[in-house]
C-alpha cells in the first residue's frame, strides 16, 4: 500500500501547487477586482435636507486611479474637484495627494466577504476620518450590519448589490449610512446618509459611481441566472426549497470565486448541451420525476455539507474554500454514484486493482476532459484545470474504494483458506 500513499501525497502536492498558482494569480491582478489601473469616478452631492437645515451644501467629484499593485495593497491616486456653499458663499474644494489602499480586506471601497451578516469595515485610505458632510467628519472603521439584498439605481445603470448599514449617535441625532456594494465585483456603486432625530428621517447626502473601466454585469442578468433545469422539472418549481439550495450556492458562493467561476463556465457548456432535453421528458412523467428526486438526494445532502464547508474556509481564503470544498463534494458524489459501477466492473470482469488500474483510471479522466475541451470548445487553462480536478476526484474516490473492498474480500478468502 506504500504507492497508494505515495500517489496520496503527490495528488496532495499537485493540488496545492494548483492553489499557490491562482493565489499567485490572484495576486497579480486576476482577482475579480482589477485594480492595476483601475479608475472610479464617484459623484457625491448634499440634499435640500440639509441646506435647509443647516445652510450648508456640497457637491464633488472623486476620481480614484490605483497603480502599483502588490499582494496586500495598491496606491490609489485621489482626485477631489467640488464646491462647499456655505450661507450662499460657495468655496472651492479641491484635493491631490496618493494613498496606500489595502486589498486584503473589507474597506469601504470594496468588500471582500460581502453577503455576510456583519462585516468589520476598514475605512478611508490610511485609515482616516471621512468628512461625510460639510464641517463633519468621523471615523467610519466600524462594524456594519448587512441590512438588505437589493436593486441599486445609478447613472451607470442598475446593480444588484448587497446594501450594509451602520448607525452613529450624535448628540441626540442618529446618524444611518447606507452603503451599496455590487454583488459580483463588491465594489461600492452607491452610499447615502440619512439624519433620525425624534423618529424623523432625512436623507442628507448620496454618492454614486457615474464613471468607471470595471466591466460590470446588468442587474437583470445578475437576477435571472440560469436555471437548475432538471432539479426545476423534478420538485415542480424554481421556488421549492431544494431548488432554491443549488441556485443560491451555485450562484452566491461557487460563482463569485475565480475557480468556482472557471469551473460553472465549462460546467454549463456541457449541461445545457442535454440537460434540457432530459428536463422535457421528465416535466411530462411524474414517475420519472420521483425517480430523479431519489436520484439527486445524495447530490443535495453532499451540498450542503459543502456549502456549511466552503463558509467554514471562506473567512481564510474563498479560493482555498472553493477548491477544497470541490474536491470534497467530487470526491463523495463518486462514491456515491460510480462506486457501483466500479465494483460491477470489477467484479464481472474479474478485474484486480493494481498500478496501472489507478494510472489507466486518471488516463481516463484527462481523456474525458480533453472530450468535454473538443466537444464544447473550452480551450480557457483555468476552466479545464477545474474541470480535470472534478472529474479525477469522482473517479479516484470510487475507485479507492473498490480497491478497499476488493482488498477486504480477498483477506477474507485468505483467511478461509488458511
Amino acid at each position: 500500500m506504500n504507492w497508494m500513499r505515495r500517489r496520496f501525497r503527490i495528488s496532495c502536492l499537485l493540488l496545492l501547487a494548483l492553489y499557490l498558482v491562482m493565489s499567485t494569480s490572484t495576486a497579480s491582478g486576476s482577482y475579480p477586482i482589477p485594480f492595476q489601473g483601475m479608475m472610479l469616478v464617484y459623484y457625491s452631492e448634499t440634499t435640500q435636507n440639509l441646506l435647509q437645515q443647516t445652510g450648508l451644501a456640497a457637491t464633488s467629484w472623486i476620481t480614484l486611479t490605483f497603480h502599483d499593485l502588490t499582494s496586500n495593497s495598491t496606491k490609489m491616486d485621489i482626485n477631489v474637484n467640488g464646491t462647499v456653499t456655505e450661507q450662499g458663499k460657495q468655496l472651492p474644494q479641491n484635493v491631490n495627494t496618493t494613498a496606500d489602499f489595502p486589498t486584503n480586506m473589507d474597506t469601504l471601497l470594496f468588500l471582500r466577504n460581502g453577503g455576510q451578516q456583519n462585516l468589520e469595515i476598514y475605512a478611508g485610505a490610511a485609515g482616516q476620518a471621512i468628512q461625510i458632510i460639510p464641517g463633519l467628519r468621523i471615523q467610519l472603521g466600524r462594524s456594519w450590519d448587512l441590512h438588505d439584498q437589493a436593486i441599486a439605481k445609478t447613472a451607470l445603470g442598475s446593480f444588484s448589490v448587497y446594501r450594509y448599514h451602520t448607525s452613529i449617535d450624535l448628540a441626540g441625532t442618529t446618524l444611518d449610512l447606507y452603503a451599496s456594494y455590487e454583488k459580483l465585483t463588491q465594489l461600492l456603486v452607491y452610499a447615502e446618509a440619512y439624519s433620525n432625530q425624534s423618529g424623523v428621517t432625512t436623507l442628507l447626502e448620496k454618492l454614486e459611481l457615474r464613471e468607471t473601466n470595471v466591466q460590470f454585469q446588468s442587474a437583470s442578468s445578475q437576477t435571472q441566472s440560469p436555471q437548475c433545469i432538471i432539479a426545476t422539472a423534478a420538485y415542480g418549481s424554481e421556488l421549492a426549497s431544494p431548488v432554491q439550495f443549488l441556485r443560491n450556492f451555485r450562484d452566491n458562493d461557487v460563482n463569485r470565486t475565480f475557480l468556482g467561476h472557471h469551473f460553472l463556465s465549462a460546467f454549463n457548456a456541457w449541461y445545457y448541451s442535454w440537460a434540457p432535453s432530459v428536463a422535457r421528458v421528465e416535466s411530462g412523467n411524474a414517475e420519472l420525476r420521483s425517480a430523479v428526486r431519489m436520484v439527486i438526494l445524495p447530490l443535495l445532502g453532499t451540498l450542503y455539507v459543502n456549502s456549511a464547508l466552503f463558509d467554514w474556509l471562506h473567512f481564510i481564503n474563498p479560493e482555498l474554500a472553493v477548491l477544497l470544498s470541490g474536491i470534497v463534494a467530487s470526491a463523495l458524489l463518486g462514491v456515491v454514484y460510480l462506486t457501483p459501477v466500479a465494483l460491477t466492473v470489477v467484479y464481472s470482469l474479474k478485474v484486480r486493482i493494481r498500478r496501472t488500474t489507478i494510472a489507466k483510471i486518471i488516463l481516463m479522466g484527462l481523456l474525458l476532459t480533453l472530450a468535454g475541451t473538443l466537444s464544447h470548445g473550452r480551450t480557457d487553462i483555468f476552466e479545464n484545470l477545474t474541470a480535470v480536478t472534478v472529474i479525477e476526484a469522482a473517479l479516484l474516490s470510487s475507485t479507492f474504494v473498490a480497491l478497499t473492498v476488493q482488498t477486504v474480500i480477498y483477506r477474507r478468502q485468505l483467511c478461509r483458506l488458511d
